[in-house]
């Protein structure tokens, strides 16, 4: 092609409209509307976790590898059942993984439990959340909208793929705990009988710790999949 002409297509590609962007209300309330009519048939829905959490500081890291059932009620939080507990290649007793939440909370205050804790299913979040905001954006490929959401605590964000009924694809919380921390979840959803449920999670918690005149930093990490999901 020639250089004039060239030049010539690329102003005229430039000088068009970008794509509309929609009403971020009504991409959620559009979201809304399928998810009611998939749950109404649907009391629970159980799936496998398998998740590592990590603790990092200055005595080195700790991981604990953990497999479990998961219940994710509609109206209730979801509920653990740990099956195994790995600590360094190590099988540990069951009641180990599930007091583990305790522990960190005790240590870290309210955030180390909310790390560990299972996603809630998104109407849960979505179900009153205002949209405040949306963008064009891309998620592993698939064209999607970007949606800010209102939250009295944490800076929320979801990913909906484009159309008429969009899907929900991940979203992102961020937000400062006390004791100084800042927390930080993702999570992405896989579409199963009309419903976006969790398929995966990753969460983070760093803190500045203070002991015997010394500041230092702790992370606490929590990786998990959920996947052969059953909806009952």
């Amino acid at each position: 092609m020639p250089a004039r002409r060239l030049l010539l297509v690329l102003a005229a590609l430039a000088a068009l409209p970008a794509a509309a962007q929609p009403d971020p209300g009504a991409v959620v309330d559009a979201w809304r509307a399928d998810w009611r009519r998939a749950s109404t048939r649907v009391q629970s829905v159980e799936a496998q976790e398998r998740t590592e959490w990590t603790i990092d500081g200055p005595r080195g890291r700790t991981r604990i590898e953990v497999e479990a059932d998961i219940r994710f009620d509609l109206d209730a939080p979801p509920q653990r059942d740990v099956r195994r507990v790995r600590s360094h290649g190590r099988d540990m007793p069951a009641e180990r993984g599930r007091g583990h939440g305790r522990r960190w909370q005790r240590a870290f205050g309210p955030a180390g439990r909310e790390v560990q804790a299972p996603p809630d299913v998104p109407g849960a979040v979505l179900g009153s959340a205002r949209a405040v905001g949306i963008a064009a954006d891309r998620l592993d490929g698939t064209l999607a909208w970007r949606v800010a959401l209102q939250s009295s605590e944490d800076r929320t964000e979801a990913w909906f793929t484009r159309g008429a009924r969009p899907r929900l694809l991940a979203m992102r919380f961020e937000g400062q705990r006390p004791r100084g921390g800042r927390i930080v979840r993702e999570v992405r959803y896989v579409r199963v009988d009309g419903l976006d449920l969790p398929a995966s999670a990753s969460t983070t918690f760093t803190a500045l710790q203070r002991r015997r005149l010394r500041e230092f930093h702790v992370t606490l990490t929590a990786e998990a999949t959920y996947d052969r999901h059953s909806v009952r």
